[in-house]
């Protein structure tokens, strides 16, 4: 009896291990891989492919109107939560609007004062090369193009990671 008691814990605890990562299965691109290929519209009619992004640390973020945690880490960015990094010029940050029309983009980026470039995936080709649901995302991409950092969700505690990972990419 105390032998199937101690394999019911074990394979309780082994299971708790797997679960703690909620997003992991929904997260295609994982830490160590390459940043996919992508070309996205930018809310101000220009197009941005990846290669552009050579050699620039960049912070991938998608996010969306409606979503209230994506708009807590926006106005965080806006209100400096990024400066340093922002004035870098081998820094990038991308913000991705997915699934939502120019319009709808263009009317929330104008209330809420935001001066930072924003892409527009109305189509959501970009961000299903990068996961499959849950935002706000982000994903931080060294000067090589490899993913450094993948995260989920926005608290203080979750963007002083995400920080983290930019500055050690900026080393």
């Amino acid at each position: 009896m105390k032998k199937i008691a101690i394999i019911v814990f074990l394979l309780f605890c082994a299971s708790g291990l797997r679960a703690q990562d909620p997003y992991q299965k929904t997260t295609l691109v994982k830490t160590g891989d390459r940043m996919p290929a992508f070309t996205v519209e930018m809310l101000d009619g220009k197009t941005l492919a990846s290669e552009q992004l050579a050699g620039k640390v960049v912070l991938i973020n998608f996010w969306a109107t409606w979503c209230p945690y994506c708009i807590q880490e926006l106005n965080h960015i806006k209100g400096g939560g990024l400066g340093r990094q922002m004035r870098n010029p081998d820094f990038v940050f991308l913000p991705v609007s997915r699934g939502e029309s120019r319009e709808t983009v263009s009317a929330f980026v104008a209330k809420r004062g935001y001066t930072f470039p924003v892409a527009i995936d109305s189509d959501e080709k970009m961000w299903n090369l990068f996961a499959t649901r849950a935002i706000p995302r982000n994903f931080v991409v060294d000067k090589s193009g490899v993913v450094v950092f993948t995260g989920v969700g926005y608290s203080a505690q979750d963007f002083q990671q995400v920080k983290k990972a930019v500055d050690k990419a900026l080393e």
